[in-house]
């Protein structure tokens, strides 16, 4: 079964030796069970795709083993009529790991017997010319390297790359460093697709990478990781969003679901007020009140009646909360879609830090205010939710050198003021005050539209009123707005989705996890 570990490199390694202790096996049988599963991948895609030949170019260590049993599996198992030639690149004096030569050896034995296969021992010979009719399948190196890709094999990755053939890798384009930014120095393969063994890789998550990953497909080998180890990044999946809803008792009132209070929208922006409210409520919130300008006040009852209005004194902007005039029993605070950040709504978003005690959603202008007067940062209540972007999040923690940097730099900001940090992007990552941090697996470029954030705002309130911890809010409410878009996409083109779609969309996303048996997981 598939792990939703993100695992580093040496992880890797010890659930590697983790698995052929309890199962007794060697790592040849291993490098086989690789191969395999990579082989049933290639023959589907060769078939679905139509290519008429495959070019195998493997290394000299074991991810170049893995291409070769794949080849061998390709011929005898499958028996694949394409033709099919191992292109192996061994520079002069170059040493073969020992399984990596164990299986030249049984691909010499094999090939005699087929009439399509054939080798090219690079560079004695020259690189073969592949066309947008073949598939070339790099298992040149993979997460073992740990030095800039020049000399040689540049010129043999250049060569892949100047090609118009499908290109697929086995674990990593090669090239790619798997746990930290590649220098740009660096030739790497530009694969369409890659096969991730066993386990996601924290660089296929990262948009700097995007163009030489691919589509990035998980394979499972049987590989195994110890219980004790507990690596700090994961993937947040379908099984750990179903585990985490709450049920909603047959005997329930408006009241059993909370009441959020909503701090939002300018006269210029009242759209956002109006997206973030219906998110709210769309999430399944017993109650929302609106703290918004009087200018906003019609906009917003005419859209949604089900909303409680509680009227700034102002009519353009939000200035002034009266705590006392506010309906009671509020348990869940949002501030900062199209507030804007003139000086009286600074001064407000001060007084809410001040006031409030339970942890905060924080967005928008809520955050580019925090980036102005970063002392606040020690008011936020421990476990509040800020939700930036990449640049809204530059403002507060600085620039990052890459995108390695801006994950550590989450880090070490969610830790330093206690607060869950939601960093927007395709792979969102949510990091707790322990530096836990979890990759978003929903989600698709339609979202990235004026409002989306909005959306999410409210549903985090809606689902921090209703009674989620802080830490589930994030990762349900990320989940699931992920999800919503989803299913607007299963539908209709991606590239038409606007926010306002996506809380129409709430009720198919939570229908598709309740449709599901219900899993443990514990975060």
């Amino acid at each position: 079964m598939l792990d939703n570990r993100v695992l580093t490199i040496s992880e890797i390694r010890e659930c590697e030796q983790y698995t052929m202790r309890k199962r007794d096996i060697s790592s040849l049988e291993l490098m086989e069970n690789a191969g395999k599963a990579c082989a049933e991948e290639i023959y589907y895609d060769t078939l679905l795709s139509g290519r008429e030949r495959l070019f195998v170019y493997v290394g000299t260590g074991n991810n170049g083993g893995d291409g070769v049993v794949a080849a061998i599996c390709l011929l005898e198992e499958y028996c694949l009529p394409n033709e099919i030639t191992l292109v192996v690149c061994t520079p002069e004096n170059a040493r073969l790991s020992t399984e990596m030569a164990h299986q030249l050896e049984r691909w010499k034995r094999v090939a005699e017997v087929h009439g399509n296969a054939k080798t090219l021992l690079c560079p004695a010979s020259c690189l073969p010319d592949a066309t947008e009719d073949d598939l070339i399948v790099d298992a040149l190196f993979g997460i073992g390297l740990n030095k800039p890709v020049t000399g040689f094999f540049a010129e043999v990755i250049q060569h892949i790359n100047a090609s118009d053939a499908l290109t697929l890798s086995i674990d990593t384009p090669s090239g790619l460093f798997a746990d930290k930014h590649t220098p740009d120095n660096s030739a790497l393969v530009m694969a369409d697709k890659t096969l991730s063994i066993q386990f996601m890789k924290r660089a296929f998550l990262l948009p700097e990478n995007a163009l030489f990953c691919g589509q990035v497909q998980t394979i499972d080998i049987g590989m195994e990781a110890p219980d004790t180890l507990e690596p700090s990044q994961r993937l947040l999946t379908e099984t750990a969003a179903r585990a985490m809803l709450l049920p909603r008792p047959r005997f329930a009132h408006k009241g059993t679901f909370g009441h959020g209070l909503l701090i939002a929208g300018c006269e210029q922006m009242p759209g956002a007020a109006v997206l973030s409210a219906t998110a709210a409520l769309r999430g399944g919130i017993g109650k929302l009140t609106v703290h918004t300008p009087r200018s906003v006040r019609n906009i917003l009852a005419t859209a949604l009646p089900e909303v409680i209005l509680h009227l700034d004194n102002n009519e353009q902007i939000v200035s002034h909360i009266d705590w006392n005039t506010l309906p009671g029993n509020i348990n869940a605070v949002a501030l900062g879609p199209g507030l804007g950040t003139q000086q009286r709504t600074v001064a407000a978003m001060k007084d809410v830090l001040d006031t409030v005690n339970c942890p905060l959603v924080l967005d928008a202008d809520a955050l580019n205010m925090l980036a102005e007067n970063k002392t606040w940062l020690a008011y936020l209540p421990p476990y509040s939710i800020l939700t930036p972007h990449f640049a809204e999040f530059e403002r507060l923690a600085g620039k990052p050198a890459d995108d390695f940097d801006r994950l550590e730099r989450a880090r070490t900001f969610a830790k330093r003021h206690s607060v869950i940090l939601v960093l927007k992007g395709h792979h969102t990552a949510i990091t707790l005050p322990d530096g836990r941090q979890f990759f978003n697996t929903t989600g698709n470029a339609g979202m990235a539209t004026a409002g989306s954030g909005d959306v999410l705002t409210g549903l985090l309130l809606s689902l921090l009123a209703q009674g989620y911890t802080p830490e589930h809010t994030a990762l349900l409410g990320v989940y699931l707005h992920g999800a919503a878009g989803d299913q607007y996409a299963d539908n209709a083109d991606s590239r038409t989705l606007i926010a306002s779609d996506l809380p129409k969309n709430f009720a198919n996303a939570l229908k598709h996890l309740l449709d599901n048996d219900n899993h443990s997981w514990n975060i």
